[in-house]
């Protein structure tokens, strides 16, 4: 049983695998179970098999985009640093780093951005998404706020996630929006200087 759970796993991700290569090639309203089975080397009935309409192909793709794109996390190379602001900003710099290899699947990301103008089921699981992904350096960022409070007046770990997490996403819209004029190491070194230890935050006015 668990080598024939491994192998329908399989193909369900070589059937979703197939649905983004059409719908990068031919958009989302391009996208038929037709296409995407003769992509795939299946049969249109077995595309049906798990995924009973358009539809369902359709959000599942997008659950499979999310989790390759805007939720996928990378582990940390070498040894772990040791202070919490060298762990935010390792993180970071890997997200932006991971950037230019996904800008196929970013754009698609972008295109179901848009057609969720119009449909309340995608956008709102955008919507969740977005807000898993700047909860996803919440930890991190309150481990920061509490680390150096003296360099973060006023800062709570919340916003200084929400900084992150905005901050790649802005990088990753930029590259699709202009690609050639997004530079990954000038944006790197500015992100670097951002959070450099000399760069402390004013007191705020009381």
């Amino acid at each position: 049983m668990s080598g024939k759970r491994v192998s329908e796993d399989r193909r369900r991700e070589q059937i979703l695998e197939a649905a983004c290569q059409v719908a990068l090639a031919q958009r989302l309203s391009g996208l038929s179970t037709r296409a995407v089975a003769a992509k795939a080397g299946v049969s249109n009935g077995l595309v049906f098999f798990y995924f009973r309409s358009r539809r369902e192909l359709l959000l599942a793709l997008l659950e499979w985009l999310l989790a390759k794109t805007i939720l996928r996390r990378g582990g940390e190379s070498g040894a772990a640093p040791e202070s919490a602001y060298s762990r935010l900003s390792a993180e970071v710099q890997g997200a932006l780093d991971r950037l230019q290899h996904d800008r196929t699947r970013i754009e698609l990301f972008f295109d179901f951005w848009f057609m969720g103008t119009r449909d309340d089921v995608i956008r709102n699981r955008i919507r969740e998404a977005l807000k898993r992904h700047r909860d996803s350096y919440l930890p991190l960022a309150q481990a920061v706020v509490a680390e150096q409070p003296a360099r973060f007046p006023g800062v709570t770990g919340e916003s200084l996630a929400d900084i992150a997490a905005s901050f790649i996403e802005g990088c990753a819209l930029r590259l699709v929006a202009d690609p050639r004029n997004w530079d990954l190491k000038a944006n790197s070194r500015a992100l670097a200087a951002i959070l450099s230890p000399a760069c402390k935050l004013d007191t705020p006015e009381k």
